[in-house]
């Protein structure tokens, strides 16, 4: 296998999905465009576009603007020449870390040289569930209730007693984090400004620039929280709420991969190598303790331990999830875990989180100082992926 780099990596910020969203009147597609001709910019190869050689999406409820393979379309608005391929890859929640792996298999094996993979969700134009047509058969093999991923938290919680109380506290460390990161300017690099139209309640349009993210709440407390209401079940043991669950947002990511060869020959400065990445499959029911199950596989087989991870970053799609597979891994109290937050105050778009988090990362480790991090997450219908990365810039 050939050596493979992430050489450069850009995001939008994160916008909370709905009418009131920054990115309500910018199409998915455009969107993947802006952050791809951004990553080619940064990279410098505006005049070498025709050098890449396939574009890898992530994305997943794959229908209008997220539609009609987005990854060849975004590539097409992007301008990219017509000799550059694309296609969509969808792992639901894992997607965009997917479209990563599957373009680094691609170039270790020598079939090409250089990728621009990465991901989008529109939860704005595409709401979670749109267009799911549930096979009436389903309860003949697992909880057909499974395909509400809120259902799947509130399991968790019960199975493994994670209370409301413990649910809460994360939530509000997860805002306090990303308060603070933004606070700091720590996403400032990441995150590529946007200027869209948003539209006023006096239903006027009005330009704005998009260069943070939309659902970070820096006044959010436990009290505040405790008043919330469970939003999926409603017995006296239902504890997952609003607050303490992933947002649904608009956002995309997009992350540039090279061969060893590739950037000694463009003179590209890689970043970060992929050592190891693992997928599993657990009850969907539970479908939240993916990485519980996932991560120790992945380090098994990279030959490594616990205490050679020097940052974590495990996706908070709900607090009941994220607290037990942190607490079975024993990292809830390391010091690099979530540092800037995660889904639950900087949102969770499906199909573009997992290169969001990698897009993070990149920026993350020369910070802290930190030689090998895990990227690692649940994904819905029962799956778990993690993902070693190194340092090596």
């Amino acid at each position: 296998m050939r050596e493979v780099y992430l050489v450069e990596s850009v995001r939008t910020g994160i916008a909370r999905a709905g009418k009131k969203s920054w990115f309500a009147n910018l199409r998915a597609d455009d969107m993947s465009a802006l952050v791809m001709n951004e990553v080619i910019r940064r990279a410098g190869l505006e005049d070498k576009k025709d050098q890449i050689d396939d574009v890898i999406w992530g994305g997943t409820a794959l229908m209008k603007d997220m539609g009609s393979n987005i990854g060849r379309y975004a590539g097409i608005m992007a301008g990219l020449p017509f000799s550059v391929s694309g296609c969509t890859v969808d792992r639901f929640c894992a997607s965009g870390v997917q479209s990563i792996a599957f373009a680094i298999a691609s170039i270790g094996m020598g079939w090409m040289d250089m990728i621009l993979a990465g991901g989008v969700q529109h939860m704005s134009h595409i709401p979670m569930g749109t267009g799911s047509d549930h096979n009436p058969r389903l309860g003949l093999f697992c909880d057909p209730k499974m395909i509400s991923m809120g259902y799947t938290a509130e399991m968790v919680a019960r199975k493994y007693g994670i209370s409301r109380e413990e649910q809460d506290q994360l939530a509000m460390e997860s805002h306090a984090k990303a308060h603070e990161a933004e606070k700091a300017g720590l996403f400032k690099q990441e995150i590529l400004p946007i200027e869209t139209e948003i539209t006023t309640e006096d239903g006027k349009t009005q330009k704005i620039i998009v260069s943070r993210d939309q659902g970070i709440r820096p006044s959010t407390t436990l009290e505040e929280l405790a008043k919330l209401k469970p939003a999926f079940m409603e017995d006296e043991k239902a504890t997952v709420t609003a607050g303490n669950s992933s947002q649904i947002n608009d956002a995309a990511a997009c992350v540039l991969l090279a061969s060893k060869e590739k950037c000694e020959a463009l003179g590209l400065k890689p970043k970060m190598k992929l050592i190891d990445y693992v997928v599993v499959g657990v009850d969907p029911a539970y479908m939240g303790i993916g990485p519980a199950v996932a991560v120790p596989k992945l380090l098994k087989r990279s030959g490594m331990t616990k205490d050679q991870i020097g940052l974590w970053e495990v996706n908070e799609a709900f607090a009941a999830q994220a607290i037990y597979c942190v607490k079975e891994l024993g990292i809830r109290n390391h010091k690099l875990l979530n540092p800037r937050g995660s889904g639950i105050s900087l949102g969770h778009p499906l199909g573009c989180t997992g290169a969001r988090i990698a897009t993070t990362l990149m920026h993350e480790m020369p910070y802290y100082g930190v030689k090998y991090a895990v990227e690692s997450m649940c994904v819905g219908h029962g799956q778990g992926v993690a993902a070693l990365w190194e340092w090596v810039g």
